[in-house]
């Protein structure tokens, strides 16, 4: 028992001696200034950190995120676990890093090696649903329509991020991006966050209300520079309550040029019907 346990230890200190030089995949940097968002599969029942050198918050409104960040700078290794309602469990190794590469890190699916997603392909996102489905034929051609929006959208570190239709047929809403990358480093999209909340912020902050997930998405992956991609992703149709808005996250895969986009009670429940 002593010699397992001197193992362990040796081999916990032999990977956190490491990550200064390669990031094993289940090792999250986490800093003082910059939080670092963790998504999952199902509702978390647990969370227990190694450390109080670490603040974890499960967000309210959408209990299959965590946000994670340091209290203060540490120059040790610590650990993380989380418990899913599914009771999955998913255990990470924590260090410190002033400026962390991976601000979002979603456990739903492996890790995409660079090049092996193309643009192209029509995949269903999780949580799986089979109510309803087109092909990657459908969705190129809603993707090419003609652009008929032109007030929603955002634009920094020379990439602009744009809603160009809101379309509706058969009660399924379509949200269809462009994605105009100006910089010279390409842009590689992980999966949006789409979150229904409260149009005012409080004295606490911004409430958040619900989560809602795409039922299918297309064309997601890397813009490359001067380039331009239109993503398009489906939902059950969606109804807002006055007060309320529908904000879009979009998170750069190991980058940090993330975006934000609202849309209007207006915007989505007068979407054009096809």
């Amino acid at each position: 028992m002593k010699t397992k346990l001197l193992t362990a230890i040796f081999a916990l200190g032999w990977l956190c001696s490491g990550i200064a030089f390669a990031q094993a995949p289940d090792t999250l940097f986490i800093s003082t200034t910059q939080v670092v968002h963790i998504r999952f599969g199902s509702e978390l029942k647990y969370v227990n950190l190694g450390n109080k050198a670490i603040v974890a918050k499960i967000v309210d409104g959408s209990k299959d995120y965590v946000a994670v960040k340091a209290r203060e700078p540490f120059d040790i290794c610590t650990s993380m676990s989380c418990l899913e309602s599914t009771g999955a469990m998913h255990t990470f190794l924590i260090a410190y890093r002033e400026h962390p590469q991976r601000l979002d890190v979603d456990t739903r699916i492996p890790v995409r090696p660079a090049g092996t997603a193309g643009p192209s392909e029509a995949r269903p996102s999780a949580p799986a649903d089979t109510s309803f489905s087109f092909s990657a034929h459908s969705f190129q051609t809603i993707s090419e329509m003609p652009k008929e929006l032109y007030h929603i959208g955002a634009k920094d570190y020379g990439i602009e991020v744009f809603c160009d239709n809101l379309l509706v047929r058969d009660d399924v809403l379509f949200i269809v991006f462009s994605i105009k990358n100006g910089s010279s480093v390409s842009y590689d999209l992980s999966d949006p966050r789409f979150a229904i909340e409260s149009k005012r912020k409080t004295k606490r902050g911004l409430q958040y209300e619900k989560a809602i997930f795409p039922r299918q998405s297309y064309g997601l992956g890397v813009t490359a520079p001067d380039g331009t991609s239109r993503p398009v992703f489906t939902f059950d149709k969606v109804t807002l309550t006055r007060g309320q808005v529908l904000r879009v996250y979009f998170y750069e895969r190991g980058g940090s040029r993330n975006f934000c986009i609202t849309f209007s009670q207006n915007d989505i429940n007068k979407a054009r019907r096809l």
